[in-house]
């Protein structure tokens, strides 16, 4: 599920970006890693990489319930659903080295972030309603994309982990994933009467 929901975002910015370049045929945003553990940046150049940096348990709207009656009446005990927050960094790599116009590049990469930053705000809330892409998985029934700022020092050392250069990036939270197997840890007959002993014995 981590995978297609990725890749739903993914392909829903390469539609937008090809609306507002003009450029119908090539995808400008890749999913991919940033760098490689030498430091090399993984990203194709001319392009926008997104990228999942951490996953976070949602623990504010998480469901305590343990049992369910099921269609026969059934009383059954199943673990709660895991509900799920994605990190997910968006990087330009615009940097041809081979033309010697890293300048043009760099204004060139922060127009196309400007793009995604756009779209995001245009459209942050993705359902099975509003985009039948959406609906291909059956598994996913919404997205909701926040942007998330971090300070300057936070911003240092995410990218020494990364171990690469600092690119012009923007950091998003995408909730919720939320993962259930259904796997039934036991089952009985509900209690469907009481009886009091009102004597005593």
């Amino acid at each position: 599920m981590l995978d297609t929901s990725l890749e739903f975002l993914t392909s829903e910015l390469n539609e937008y970006l090809k609306l507002r370049t003009n450029d119908p045929d090539d995808d400008r945003v890749f999913l991919t890693n940033v760098a490689t553990e030498s430091g090399g940046v993984v990203i194709p150049d001319m392009s926008i990489g997104l990228s999942l940096i951490n996953i976070e348990e949602e623990r504010v709207f998480k469901d305590q319930r343990t049992t369910i009656i099921n269609e026969d009446g059934v009383t059954e005990h199943i673990n709660p659903e895991v509900k799920l927050n994605l990190y997910i960094l968006i990087s330009a790599n615009f940097q041809d080295n081979a033309t010697n116009l890293s300048t043009n590049d760099y204004k060139e990469g922060l127009k196309q972030l400007s793009y995604v930053i756009s779209f995001f705000q245009a459209k942050n809330v993705f359902t099975v309603d509003n985009s039948p892409a959406l609906a291909n998985d059956g598994l996913i029934r919404k997205l909701v994309v926040e942007l998330y700022s971090y300070s300057f020092e936070q911003l240092y050392n995410f990218w020494s982990v990364l171990g690469t250069k600092y690119l012009p990036s923007v950091l998003y939270k995408v909730r919720l994933i939320r993962y259930q197997e259904k796997v039934v840890q036991a089952a009985n007959l509900p209690i469907e009467k009481v009886k009091i002993n009102s004597l005593g014995i």
